[in-house]
């Protein structure tokens, strides 16, 4: 019997960025519920291969058979706003400025989610960020409106911990607190952010609610190289980029427009770079085969002059 990937003729993106992605987020998220709430099954980490197998086929016969399409994960930029200014940011948040900052409205997160959810099946993890979002005025709002979307599976708010989340936001967590977990960012080896960032007053804050939450090691920053002036001259470099690029997964929405990354999206939206290789939320006639054509994609045009993360490694959260 044929593997699905040559019976279906799935193209190595598509196989990669939607069909693995797809299993490599239902293994993860599977894992979190089990272990912090009991919910499900043990996953085996031995049998780990094993299992994102099975979840690939899965998700190929939910998609070829089925007619399912979910989306594996993506991320909702709902401010640029930040109360840092990383020298090193991935996302060229500090280049932003107060003539040119994108804070979404409440209206318009709505809309954009619900013309996305009306297309798909599923956003298995979406992400809520910034920017830090905690910074957002109606950030209470945004996150209870898409933790009540049954086709949301779980919600993921990235946080650089300088602010605690507020009341109105803690109301809103404990309500939803086995659909929700905070991703902590740990600066805390910048000895310049001790006095700034509070990372073990929002692990009490969020313990006294139940609210999970991961606090990673810190680790050593890559630099920032940021864009070439011309675009790679041989489109087969452009590809092979793509497939070793660590951001290819981290699809993001950026004042409605999905984009294959961060650094991409605040690219073009900055104009240092020209770029209309994205898909616009509101304006798409057929959102789902857009979506699945932008899964399909050897490369983004952003890429032709995308310089890779560097290999210099730089002191974490370094400041301008």
């Amino acid at each position: 019997m044929l593997p699905l990937k040559e019976k279906y003729n799935i193209e190595p993106s598509f196989y990669k960025r939607y069909f693995e992605q797809n299993a490599k987020i239902k293994f993860a998220i599977q894992s979190l519920k089990f272990m912090w709430f009991k919910e499900g099954k043990f996953l085996n980490p031995l049998k780990k291969e094993q299992i994102l197998n099975e979840f690939t086929n899965e998700e190929i016969e939910n998609f070829y058979l089925k007619n399912k399409f979910s989306i594996p994960q993506i991320e909702y930029a709902i401010t640029t706003r930040c109360t840092l200014k990383c020298s090193q940011c991935n996302a060229l948040i500090p280049k932003f400025n107060n003539n040119c900052h994108i804070i979404v409205s409440l209206d318009e997160f709505k809309s954009n989610l619900d013309k996305i959810l009306s297309d798909v099946d599923m956003i298995n993890h979406f992400v809520l960020l910034g920017g830090e979002p905690l910074l957002h005025p109606n950030f209470s709002e945004i996150l209870s409106y898409a933790l009540e979307q049954d086709k949301i599976n779980f919600v993921r708010i990235t946080t650089n911990a300088t602010i605690i989340p507020n009341q109105k936001t803690l109301d809103v967590l404990k309500k939803y607190n086995k659909k929700v977990y905070f991703f902590i960012s740990n600066y805390t080896s910048n000895e310049n952010l001790k006095n700034i960032v509070k990372p073990e007053e929002i692990k009490n804050t969020l313990d006294k609610i139940n609210v999970k939450y991961q606090f990673v090691d810190s680790i050593a920053w890559c630099s920032e190289e940021g864009f070439k002036n011309e675009a790679d001259s041989d489109i087969e470099t452009t590809k092979e980029k793509f497939r070793t690029c660590e951001r290819v997964n981290c699809t993001q929405i950026l004042n409605g427009k999905i984009e294959v990354c961060s650094k991409a999206s605040s690219a073009r939206e900055l104009n240092i770079i020209q770029n209309d290789d994205y898909v616009e939320i509101l304006s798409s006639k057929n959102l789902r085969d857009d979506l699945i054509n932008f899964y399909k994609k050897p490369y983004q045009d952003a890429c032709k002059r995308c310089i890779p993360i560097g290999k210099t490694t730089c002191e974490v959260a370094s400041q301008l």
